[in-house]
């Protein structure tokens, strides 16, 4: 069988028959892959080790004869490791899920791959897991073409002042008083602030900004209400993550 080899993030898993573990793997250069690791489920294996959930790996792969391909060699790209940590594996989890939404089999989509290897790492090293997916979730936004406008009302296109305004997902971003249908709640303007920094891509500013749970909540709540309007559904991971630590999520709409 014809062999290739690339650098993945292992998305999901399951086991198959008595021993076999198939993965969904985001590869560098060539997508979303399926492939089905022979033996990895048994204690000898030297496979089942290296594919451990929302790892980096580099893999070899054969070509199968059908969907899946099979797992030949592997190891562990030295870097984050977050395993362990059922927070960060919970907020891991909506990075794969939604990397994992985006991709069709092998059609990789420019980089989604680079922002999943970005977001774990930064998962494994922030003190709050919700930052950092919170920063993948913006980024996203921005890379698949769905980001909220932020500075000018998405209505009449004027400048926003420097006030709390409200937010609609199916507008497409934030509406000054004029254009805001009476009764719509308000997103605060320090919200407002921090999403206008993680759109510019300032990922040291954005570490170094002490945000409490409050606004972080709120933060939350405009990028979930952007992403699931134009995904039109809920993500499983993100139902997970607000069942764990129920916040305050402001900008729906």
């Amino acid at each position: 069988m014809a062999t290739y080899r690339d650098r993945a993030v292992v998305l999901r898993k399951l086991d198959y028959g008595e021993a076999d573990r198939i993965f969904t793997l985001l590869t560098r250069t060539h997508g979303k892959v399926g492939a089905i690791a022979k033996g990895a489920r048994r204690p000898e294996s030297k496979l089942g080790p290296s594919l451990e959930l929302y790892g980096h790996v580099d893999v070899l792969l054969a070509k199968g004869r059908g969907d899946l391909d099979v797992v030949a060699q592997v190891q562990r790209v030295p870097g984050y490791r977050i395993e362990g940590d059922m927070e960060r594996m919970a907020h891991a989890a909506l990075i794969a899920e939604l990397s994992e939404r985006v991709c069709e089999d092998r059609h990789p989509v420019d980089g989604v791959y680079e922002l999943a290897v970005l977001s774990l790492d930064e998962l494994s090293r922030e003190s709050d897991p919700r930052r950092a997916s919170a920063y993948f979730l913006m980024t996203a936004l921005d890379l698949l073409g769905y980001a909220p406008q932020l500075s000018a009302c998405v209505s009449c296109e004027r400048a926003l002042e420097a006030k709390p305004a409200a937010f609609s997902a199916e507008a497409g971003g934030f509406l000054d008083e004029r254009c805001a249908l009476p009764g719509m709640p308000l997103v605060p303007l320090a919200t407002i602030k921090v999403l206008r920094l993680m759109a510019s891509g300032d990922l040291d500013t954005y570490r170094r900004l002490k945000l409490d749970a409050t606004l972080m909540g709120s933060i939350e709540g405009v990028l979930t209400a952007q992403l699931e309007h134009h995904l039109d559904r809920r993500l499983k991971s993100l139902q997970f993550i607000h069942a764990m630590v129920p916040s305050p999520r402001r900008g729906e709409g």
